[in-house]
This record gives C-alpha cells, structure tokens and sequence, in this order.
C-alpha cells in the first residue's frame, strides 16, 4: 500500500467509525426534531430555515471531518519507523528500533465515559499498549487527543473504543509483526541476484602471469 507521500505503509492498527456513526444518529434526531416543530408552525418555517440549513450544513461538516479523521489508522508501519496517530490533527513517526513490545490492558472508566481511578470505575475498556525503549527519551511522550488514546512515560496507549477491536492475538501479531520488520530492516534491501567476483569488468582481457 502506498501513502500520500509516495512512501509504501502497511496498517497495523485501523480506526474505528462506530462512535462517529453514534453521533451521526444524534445529529439526525435533533434536525428531525427541529424540522417536525416547525411543521407544526407553518408560519416560522421560513426563518426557521435561515437557521436549521446553516446549522446543518457545520453539523454535517464538523461530523464528516471526525468520520474522516477516525476512520483513518491509528498505527502504521512506513518505511522503518511506525506512524502513530493519536490526534485528529498530528502523526508521529517512532523509529522501529525505539519500539520494545505491544501487549493488551484495560483502562477504568466511569459512567459517562472519562478515565477514572480503579474505585470509582463502572466499566472498563480494552486498551492496546505499545511500549517504547527507556533509550528513546525523545519520544517518551507527546499530546494526544485524549479519548483516542495517551502517551506518556514511554507508554503509548490506543483506546478500544476509537480502534479495531483489540484482543490479546492481536496484540501478540502486532509483536510478531514488530520483530519481523526490525529483522527485515537490519537485512537491508535485497541483493540484486549477482554474486561479486571482486573483480570490475574493464572491457579487456585480464593480465596473466606468464610462466
């Protein structure tokens, strides 16, 4: 798969469009609401539309642009580094060798949904873990877009509910995938099939020794 920049990417974690889809229907039922009330009024249809069509038209757009931005993967491979997108707005690229292991957790979150501590907990949701080298400072932290997930002390942590659904496997073939392209990068590119002789070909028959 190539990217926009040309350069071949290989998705490992995909986004998740289902908490979009949510407020898509919220979207609908309140239009729906407003369109049905002013039916009732014939009279304030009018200028009901000079409000409800711009109002819909930044509503549809603001849902469009989240769609987009979800929609899109959350961790790629491009090249030797793995593209993390933990923010609608900005990727980061972490260099293979700076990634130690993927492995699943769990975060506690109260009713409404926002991170809580363990007591207060309703629920909690799946969550997939990349842990980076304690060697790779530079990257031991960045600003995410918090529901998308955090970043922080050398833990990158994908929430369950803005991605694929996460299990235990994928992590494990996340790792498998992680190894197997530090190997292929520490490989190099392949050969081109010709074997060197140690010798350049000059066009001229090569001296002997005479007896």
């Amino acid at each position: 798969m190539t990217n926009e920049g040309g350069e071949t990417s290989e998705i490992w974690l995909r986004g998740n469009l289902r908490p979009v889809a949510w407020l898509a229907i919220v979207e609908a039922v309140v239009v729906g609401g407003l369109i049905a009330a002013a039916a009732l009024r014939a009279s304030s249809l009018p200028s009901f539309l000079l409000v409800a069509v711009p109002f819909c038209g930044m509503a549809s757009g603001m849902v469009g642009v989240l769609a987009y931005a979800a929609a899109r993967p959350r961790l790629e491979r491009v090249g030797g580094c793995l593209r993390v997108r933990l923010s609608p707005t900005a990727v980061e690229d972490v260099p293979l060798d700076a990634v130690e292991c993927f492995f699943q957790g769990s975060n506690p979150i109260d009713r409404s949904g926002e991170l809580t501590c363990g007591d207060h907990a309703a629920f909690r949701v799946n969550t997939l873990v990349m842990r980076l080298a304690e060697r790779a400072a530079d990257f031991s932290k960045r600003s995410t877009f918090t529901p998308w997930g955090t970043w922080d002390d050398g833990y990158v942590v994908f929430d369950g509910r803005w991605c694929e659904p996460l299990s235990t496997d994928l992590a494990r073939r996340l790792s498998r995938q992680l190894v197997e392209a530090k190997r292929a990068l520490a490989d190099g590119p392949p050969s081109d099939g010709h074997a060197s002789t140690g010798h350049e070909s000059t066009g001229q028959a090569p001296v002997g020794v005479g007896p």
